[in-house]
C-alpha cells in the first residue's frame, strides 16, 4: 500500500499496507553489536536485464470516458489513462525486470533455482487521478472496497491485481516494485507468505535506480536492495528514538491499522522499516546462515509446501497458524526455534545498518555491512 517519506518531501508509500489489508479484511488466502557484520560478504545484489523491454503491444482503453491505453508485455497486462510519455515508456521494461527480480533476488543469494513465473499475465492498473482510482476501486471490489479507499496515496494489490493512482514517475514505480511484489505472490504462490514477511520482501524489492543500458540508447532499471533511503532513515530515526520493536511484536504486527485515518504515520514507517531490515536479516545477517531457509521457504510457499512443514512442526495446530498470516510459527518452523536468541540477533543486525557511516553505502545501492567490512 502507500509508503510513508521521513523526509520534507511529501509521503511516498503508505499504501504499501495492501497485502496485509487483504489478509486482514478478506481473510486472505546471544550476538554483539558487531556479530550481525561477522561473517561473508552480502551477496551480490539482483540486478536488471541489460537491455529494457518493450511493449507487445499498445491498444486504445478508456474509463470513465477518459481516453487512455492497454499496454502489454510478456508477463503484464497494464491498463493506464496516464498517459505521460515518460511514465508510459518506461513501464514496460520496468515491470519485467521488477518480475526477474523477484524471481531471482533471494533464490541467487541463497545458490537455488528462480522461483516460478506467473501462470497468466498479471493486470496492472495505473490511473491518472485519485478520483478515477476509487471509482474503478469500487468497481472491481466492491463491498470490500472500504478499507482500501482509506489508502492516502498510491494504491494496493488484491487479487493479483495491482490498482494504483499516479503519484509522480518516481513514487509510482517504487510503488509498482512494491505491489508488484505483492501481486506476483498472490497470483503464482500455492500458499501465502506471512504478512510480515510479505511486507518486508515488498519492501526488499523496491530499491532501484535507471542507468544505461549496455546496448542501444534506452535507459533500464537497476534493482538495489539496499539503495532504499527511506526505509533507511526511517530505521535511523526509530532506534535513535528507542522505538524499534522486539522480533516477537514485529511478527504479531498488523500493519492494516495503521494506515488512513487515524493511524499512526510514524508507527507506520517504523514498521516498513523494521520488516525492510527484517528481510536484509534474512539474508544477509549472521553471515547468511538464513538465507537458505528464506529460499527454501519462498519456494515451499510458490509449490504448496509451507503446510506440510508447519504440521511436521506444529501437528494439527500448523493449518490455523498458515492461514492466520500472523505471529511467530512460520518463523519458528523455518528459520529459529529460540525467538529470543534470533531477536537479539536481528537486533544486532538492525544496529550495525544503523551504525553512524551508513548512509553513504545506502545512497549507492551498497550493504553497509559489506561497505564496513572492506
Amino acid at each position: 500500500m502507500t509508503r510513508l517519506c521521513p523526509t520534507p518531501r511529501r509521503p511516498r508509500r503508505l499504501a504499501c499496507c495492501a497485502a496485509a489489508l487483504a489478509a486482514l479484511c478478506a481473510g486472505a488466502c546471544g550476538g554483539s553489536g558487531d556479530s550481525a557484520a561477522r561473517g561473508r560478504a552480502a551477496p551480490e545484489p539482483a540486478r536488471a536485464a541489460a537491455a529494457p523491454a518493450a511493449a507487445e503491444s499498445v491498444e486504445p482503453w478508456t474509463f470513465d470516458n477518459e481516453p487512455g491505453a492497454v499496454l502489454r508485455t510478456a508477463h503484464f497486462r497494464v491498463y493506464t489513462t496516464q498517459m505521460d510519455p515518460i511514465l508510459t515508456q518506461r513501464l514496460p521494461g520496468f515491470l519485467e525486470a521488477a518480475l526477474e527480480h523477484y524471481r531471482v533476488a533471494v533464490p541467487r543469494a541463497a545458490g537455488a533455482p528462480p522461483l516460478p513465473n506467473p501462470p497468466m499475465k498479471l493486470d496492472t492498473f495505473i490511473m491518472r487521478t485519485r478520483p478515477q482510482w476509487e471509482r474503478l476501486t469500487r468497481q472491481l471490489l466492491g463491498e470490500r472496497a472500504s478499507p482500501y479507499l482509506k489508502i492516502p496515496r498510491g494504491g494496493f494489490a488484491y487479487g493479483g491485481r495491482a490498482l494504483l493512482f499516479d503519484i509522480g514517475t518516481h513514487d509510482t514505480m517504487a510503488i509498482l516494485a512494491h505491489e508488484g511484489w505483492h501481486q506476483y505472490v498472490q497470483r503464482t504462490f500455492a500458499q501465502p507468505l506471512p504478512v510480515w514477511l510479505d511486507e518486508g520482501l515488498a519492501a526488499y524489492m523496491e530499491g532501484h535506480r535507471w542507468g544505461a543500458a549496455e546496448t542501444g540508447s534506452a535507459i533500464a532499471p537497476v534493482f538495489l536492495p539496499w539503495a532504499n533511503t527511506e526505509r533507511f532513515d526511517a530505521l535511523r530515526d526509530a532506534e535513535s528514538r528507542g522505538d524499534l520493536v522486539s522480533l516477537s511484536r514485529l511478527l504479531e504486527s498488523a500493519p492494516g491499522n495503521l494506515i488512513g485515518p487515524g493511524g499512526d504515520a510514524r508507527e507506520a514507517l517504523t514498521y516498513y522499516a523494521q520488516v525492510w531490515a527484517l528481510a536484509h536479516f534474512l539474508v544477509e545477517g549472521e553471515g547468511g546462515k538464513y538465507r537458505h531457509e528464506l529460499a527454501a521457504l519462498l519456494a515451499d510457499a510458490a509449490e504448496g509446501r509451507v503446510a506440510r512443514r508447519l504440521g511436521a512442526v506444529f501437528g494439527p495446530e500448523g493449518t490455523r497458524i498458515l492461514s492466520l498470516r500472523q505471529g511467530p510459527g512460520v518463523f519458528l518452523a523455518y528459520f529459529a526455534r529460540d525467538l529470543d536468541a534470533a531477536d537479539r540477533e536481528y537486533q544486532d543486525f538492525v544496529r550495525a545498518v544503523v551504525r553512524p557511516g551508513s548512509r553513504g553505502p545506502i545512497v549507492e545501492g551498497r550493504s553497509p555491512l559489506a561497505a564496513r567490512a572492506q
